[in-house]
């Protein structure tokens, strides 16, 4: 492979947590109860996708989507990058024949505060988009096809790397191949015999090239 194309939440940096406790909050301060089980079917999706799939009318959607927002201000010490992200990453952006990007779920602001500023993972990488930059999320395949045509990617030379379902969907509706990280947990069978690739860990990468 000569593009590389990575997720974020779950595969480059775990903030399952960050997202889900103050989405569980939000729902809470608007009377609706839910476990967290209940909830982190729907992490790696965009937000307002992911209300969607639990019931939330559309024409409260907005408001609960602010409101979560401001909540994730009080989780935002739950996240890390995983072990061993920044050093494989720099080893693929260090090789001249390949190319990095990042397709998220995350809103441009999101993306300056997290990939940028806090956690500078964005050096390694020749471009990215994110979801307010496409009509649909994952798993429609919109985000995928945006970077290969920006980057000018040949997509039987690009594999996408994330951690849900969401990710293999649009990987493969978007033509192409798809990476399975596991190292943020136990991942679904079906998700593991679907996927192209299964990674244990993150210099796992290097064997793709």
């Amino acid at each position: 492979m000569q593009n590389f194309v990575f997720d974020v939440d779950g595969t480059l940096i775990d903030s399952e947590k960050m997202y889900m406790l103050s989405m569980q909050r939000a729902l809470a301060a608007s009377g609706r109860q839910f476990d967290y089980d209940q909830l982190s079917p729907t992490f790696g999706t965009t937000g307002k996708i992911a209300l969607q799939e639990i019931g939330i009318p559309d024409n409260e959607i907005d408001g609960l989507l602010d409101t979560w927002q401001t909540y994730t201000k009080d989780t935002y010490d739950t996240m890390r990058v995983y072990p061993g992200i920044t050093s494989a990453l720099a080893q693929l952006h260090e090789n001249p024949r390949l190319k990095t990007a990042i397709v998220t779920s995350k809103a441009a602001p999101e993306y300056q505060r997290d990939l940028v500023e806090n956690f500078p993972l964005d050096q390694y990488m020749d471009d990215h988009v994110t979801a307010d930059e496409v009509e649909r999320g994952k798993p429609a395949p919109d985000s995928l096809f945006a970077i290969i045509h920006k980057m000018k990617l040949d997509p039987t030379q690009t594999i996408y790397v994330g951690d849900t379902i969401y990710d293999l969907q649009a990987a493969h509706t978007a033509g192409l191949a798809f990476a399975l990280a596991t190292w943020g947990g136990p991942k679904d069978q079906k998700l593991i015999r679907d996927s192209e690739e299964v990674l244990d860990k993150p210099h796992d990468l290097l064997n793709l090239i």
